[in-house]
């Protein structure tokens, strides 16, 4: 039994062919075939039925594959093992980022953080919330930034830092004449919100004075992943959305009357470092982390006293 034949028996569970899965391994068909049934000799097992399509598993073969998933896991952390007795921080690092934090926060970083490690790849993917910690979980993301507290378990969670959740305004809008709204002022129903997925959006509506979302107001409705698509909507179109703090970093000048704050609810959100409890790469995640609180401002890093919001997730 070798690493590679568990690797092409997890690959063509996951394709239900053949075919497919000696394209992902990057081997023609028949070698492919050959390593399985010597491996199902071995073992002396079917691991798929071949009669259905697409291929399935038997039900001996579906366990022996979930063990092989595991022990190919494991097989990927022992170059990880080495690094860590290595003087020099070097390696590969692949870190899940929500989209509601990855713009804002990865300019405030990534030069520091390269220049300090030039032999660290860093190689970011935007994820939402329940793909992150999956993603962790099954191995194909060292670490992931996201917004907590999340219900989940077998991760472990270290606070980076807090934003303030801001009301951005149009001019068009009757708020838009306060100096600052209050949680009364943030009807659902008058709000850009994210589409649904997103923790952000979770998060906007539990501030809201109506909690139940109703129907929107305006007769245009545009659901979007991204906050800067929200602020430019209320740039052009009535209502008003809420942004987090990084997020007001790049407002002009001449807009930041449409910025408000929420004085009464004084709401925050919690940006977190996630890991697996088995989590590798100690070192690397450990500078990861020490370069983004460097970068921050000292107050964003400190817990507040203001009230942080749920993110309603759960995985």
């Amino acid at each position: 039994m070798t690493l590679v034949q568990l690797e092409y028996i997890i690959a063509i569970a996951e394709s239900g062919s053949f075919v497919e899965a000696a394209n992902r391994s990057f081997v023609t068909q028949p070698a492919l075939t050959t390593q399985v049934k010597n491996l199902e000799r071995e073992l002396d097992v079917v691991l798929f039925d071949r009669t259905r399509k697409p291929i399935i598993p038997t039900e001996v073969g579906a366990q022996i594959i979930e063990q092989a998933k595991e022990v190919v896991q494991q097989s990927r952390k022992i170059p990880d093992i080495v690094s860590e007795f290595n003087t020099d921080i070097k390696g590969n690092l692949t870190l899940g980022i929500i989209p509601t934090i990855s713009p804002y926060l990865i300019p405030h970083f990534i030069n520091d953080f390269n220049s300090k490690h030039p032999k660290v790849n860093i190689n970011v993917r935007e994820e939402i919330t329940e793909e992150t910690i999956s993603k962790i979980k099954n191995g194909d993301l060292d670490a992931g930034i996201i917004a907590t507290p999340v219900d989940t378990k077998g991760v472990i969670f270290i606070p980076l830092y807090y934003e303030k959740f801001y009301a951005y305004v149009s001019p068009s809008h009757p708020a838009y004449y306060k100096d600052e709204l209050s949680r009364n002022d943030l009807r659902v129903d008058e709000l850009w919100l994210l589409k649904e997925g997103n923790c952000f959006r979770n998060q906007v509506i539990n501030i809201c004075s109506d909690r139940e979302e109703q129907e929107f107001k305006n007769h245009f409705r545009y659901e979007s992943h991204s906050i800067e698509s929200l602020k430019r909507i209320v740039e052009i179109k009535n209502g008003m959305t809420l942004i987090p703090e990084l997020a007001a970093d790049n407002i002009p000048k001449r807009k930041m009357d449409m910025l408000k704050k929420i004085p009464d609810v004084n709401p925050y959100r919690e940006i977190s470092l996630v890991v697996s409890r088995q989590f590798l790469k100690k070192r690397l995640i450990d500078s990861l982390k020490n370069t983004i609180l460097e970068k921050l401002p000292r107050n964003m890093t400190q817990k507040p006293e203001g009230f942080i919001i749920d993110t309603n997730i759960k995985v």
